[in-house]
């Protein structure tokens, strides 16, 4: 019982195996509208594999096309299926048992025997196999010959096919003795006896055409060509795609398709080729003619493209040549300026040592002089107080005439004035030295500002001067008070010293973001372009004059400068030649 059950079990797995092996009938596929087919094959190099793809070839394409034709003609969905095998042997087998849509493709050819229980399509290629051997060996001019060269030589080829037949029949017509080793495939022949000393074999013709376009090394005997009638695919005896098989391979349509697709694996000079000798009965005279052509051709191709090499090289030589004379003396350039530049530098070099020699007496100067100023300024306080104290002394206990009163009025007066040049020397040697003693705190401006225009009002009243501050809020600004009295005086004395009589001198106040500018506005004869550039320096003589003859050493702007930025703020000014100035002073707003 349970060896029955298992005969039941094998039979229904090998009829599941032979059902899923199978391409469906083409009755099934024109009833269900849809179907598949199921092409076996194995590698042959440029008939399936010699593409971006491992099927995607000559075969491979024919096929495609032979399902679109077909799907087109009748209306139906044709899934196509390949399934790779592990011998050429195994691809007749399965198809040889096979049923329905089952198709073989292989480069195989059409033998009587294989027509015995295989159907064939109509031939898609010339069938011709010619005789190659390794360069190394000769190429006979006779069959005497012949037999010398391949005598106890190699033989390659693939077993079970017509390319093995044939060597079979050259042993026996020319009565000699060689072995065979076999190979996978055509393409193996080839790169088998291009490798092999004293190697020979038959090749198809399409492979060997494209080993000459390759310069393979291998050479074609020229005797026992074997031409068959045609390469084609294969289908089961039983099948029932007869008829539209023959429906598509004896179309118009077949025939574009063929040409097309050999010219796209094979180039259109093999194209042609195997077109010609396909239209033959016989591999004749003609036909050798043809391949030897081939052949030329393509020797005078490699012989035109080595050429083409030489010329390159020639020009590749010349330009690297070019390119070396051209970076040489580019070289030569980049030494020359080199020493160029090295030259230039040392002298700039020492030009540095000097200018930093001349900064450092310059620094020296500067300090003696700064000394110099400072015991000057100390040394004259002392001797011009005294001066002053006595000349107070003489004005209020002593009756002197009007003439008297004058000079002892003139006496203080420039006195004070000496006082307070003395004064700004020292606080600018202050300032410099880091020796200031500065006190921010919150400054009411408008309060200042009067006490400012109070101390400059006789000044102004001398000269006929409207000196007023136009209305604003009451600002406050973070800042010295003795410092921010200092900057405003200094700019007001100085518009006053350099304004005309009988004109406008304004002081004004406005809010500019966090900020709060004072300004200093004046109708004197406004800045040159010298005057700009050593506006703030100290010691300066611009290229105005005081209008009245008064004092100027050069240091009230410097002073507005320094003083400015040290409570945080900075000095601007607008002026226009002939015009007048406006200096604006910036100071942070209080909180």
């Amino acid at each position: 019982m349970l060896y029955r059950y298992f005969i039941i079990l094998v039979f229904l797995f090998t009829t599941a195996s032979q059902v899923s092996a199978n391409g469906d009938s083409w009755k099934d596929i024109l009833k269900e509208r849809k179907g598949t087919v199921k092409f076996y094959w194995y590698p042959n190099n440029v008939i399936i594999a010699n593409s971006r793809d491992i099927i995607d070839g000559i075969e491979h394409d024919l096929a495609v096309s032979f399902v679109q034709y077909l799907e087109k003609q009748h209306n139906v969905s044709i899934d196509l299926e390949w399934i790779e095998t592990n011998s050429f042997e195994e691809v007749i087998k399965l198809v040889r048992n096979g049923k329905g849509g089952t198709f073989g493709a292989s480069s195989i050819s059409i033998t009587e025997k294989r027509n015995e229980y295989l159907n064939f399509t109509a031939p898609y290629m010339a069938d011709v196999a010619v005789l190659i051997s390794n360069e190394k060996l000769n190429v006979a001019l006779s069959l005497e010959e012949l037999k010398e060269v391949f005598n106890n030589k190699t033989a390659v080829s693939i077993t079970n096919t017509t390319l093995v037949e044939s060597l079979d029949k050259l042993k026996e017509k020319l009565r000699i003795d060689f072995t065979i080793e076999y190979v996978k495939n055509s393409g193996d022949i080839i790169s088998k006896v291009s490798e092999l000393d004293n190697s020979f074999g038959y090749v198809d013709i399409a492979n060997f055409l494209v080993a000459v376009d390759n310069n393979s090394n291998i050479k074609r005997q020229f005797f026992l060509p074997v031409k068959l009638e045609g390469l084609a695919m294969i289908y089961p005896k039983q099948s029932d795609w007869v008829e539209p098989v023959a429906d598509y391979f004896n179309s118009a349509q077949f025939e574009v398709d063929r040409i097309k697709i050999i010219t796209k694996y094979l180039g259109a000079n093999a194209s042609e080729i195997i077109d010609r000798i396909s239209k033959s009965a016989d591999f004749g005279p003609l036909e050798e003619i043809i391949i030897s052509n081939r052949e030329k051709e393509a020797q005078y191709e490699r012989l035109l493209e080595a050429t083409k090499n030489d010329q390159a090289s020639a020009k590749l030589t010349i330009t690297l040549i070019s390119i070396l004379i051209v970076v040489l003396v580019i070289l030569i350039l980049l030494y020359a300026l080199y020493r160029i530049k090295s030259q230039n530098n040392q002298r700039l070099l020492e030009q540095q040592k000097l200018v930093e020699q001349a900064n450092d007496q310059l620094r020296s100067l500067n300090e003696e002089k700064n000394n110099l100023i400072k015991v000057l300024a100390h040394d004259l306080r002392s001797p011009l107080s005294n001066i002053l104290n006595g000349s107070q002394i003489i004005e209020s206990s002593e009756k002197l005439s009007a003439q008297g009163e004058k000079l002892v009025g003139f006496i203080m007066e420039s006195s004070k004035k000496m006082s307070s040049l003395i004064d700004k020397i020292l606080d600018v040697d202050a300032i410099e030295t880091g020796r200031h003693n500065l006190t921010i705190e919150s400054c009411a401006v408008n309060e200042l500002l009067t006490h400012v225009v109070q101390a400059n009002k006789s000044k102004a009243e001398k000269k006929s001067i409207l000196l007023s501050i136009s209305k604003s809020e009451n600002f406050v600004v973070e800042a010295d008070k003795i410092y921010l009295s200092q900057v405003i005086d200094n700019l007001v004395s100085n518009a006053i010293k350099y304004s005309k009589e009988k004109s406008n001198v304004q002081i004004s106040c406005t809010e500019v973001g966090n900020m709060i500018r004072i300004s200093v506005s004046d109708e004197g004869p406004g800045l040159t372009e010298g005057d700009k550039k050593k506006l703030f320096k100290k010691y300066q003589q611009l290229s105005a004059r005081p209008t009245k003859g008064e004092m100027s050493i050069g240091l009230g702007l410097s002073i507005v400068k320094l003083f400015t930025e040290l409570m945080g703020g900075h000095v601007s000014y607008d002026t226009k030649l002939g015009k007048g100035t406006t200096f604006h002073v910036f100071l942070k707003a209080a909180n």
